[in-house]
């Protein structure tokens, strides 16, 4: 394998695959790439490609990813946050253990916790995702930095996600049907 490993579109006009557990992603624009360096999704060791069949390289050996990672300042304010997951694999344990290393943890019903945390709900569902495994899934809600992330709802779940989170608020004198 080279040391380096050179696009064959110019930067700007790159899409690149992600390998996630043998399972292609993207493609994505270089500027997505650099957002997931910076939250940790994609690392030095994670396998990408220009093409969405093949040539996988580490990010650490593709040269128009280099310097594109910038750490992620810590926050000042600490969040509550909200975790609620379906864990219905046997990673209950190291779900709970990755919860704790994020921070205070108070479990608040059956699958329901309460976190204080530093971290943004980006770092959590990636520190969460990594401790599960098929059909497990979760959603975090970020109450002080009104933020929200989740991890395997389905894309159905996740266009009304959007729908509602970002929608318009009602109006108040509007009754509800």
């Amino acid at each position: 394998m080279a040391d380096a490993v050179m696009p064959s579109k110019s930067i700007a006009q790159s899409q690149w695959w992600v390998q996630v557990r043998g399972r292609a992603f993207g493609p994505y624009n270089i500027d997505r790439i650099a957002q997931f360096m910076s939250e940790g999704r994609v690392k030095p060791s994670t396998l990408l490609s220009d093409k969405p069949d093949g040539a996988w390289t580490e990010a650490r050996r593709i040269m128009s990813l280099r310097g594109l990672r910038t750490p992620t300042p810590a926050n000042d304010v600490a969040a509550n946050v909200v975790v609620h997951a379906e864990i219905v694999s046997g990673a209950f344990n190291a779900f709970v253990a990755g919860l704790e290393s994020l921070g205070f943890i108070c479990e608040l019903a059956n699958g329901l916790w309460l976190l204080r945390t530093r971290q943004s709900v980006g770092t959590i569902r990636n520190t969460l995702s990594q401790t599960l495994e098929m059909g497990d899934r979760f959603i975090v809600v970020d109450a002080t930095r009104d933020r929200l992330a989740w991890f395997n709802l389905g894309p159905d779940v996740d266009v009304r996600i959007a729908k509602v989170w970002n929608g318009r608020a009602p109006d108040a004198l509007t009754p509800q049907v």
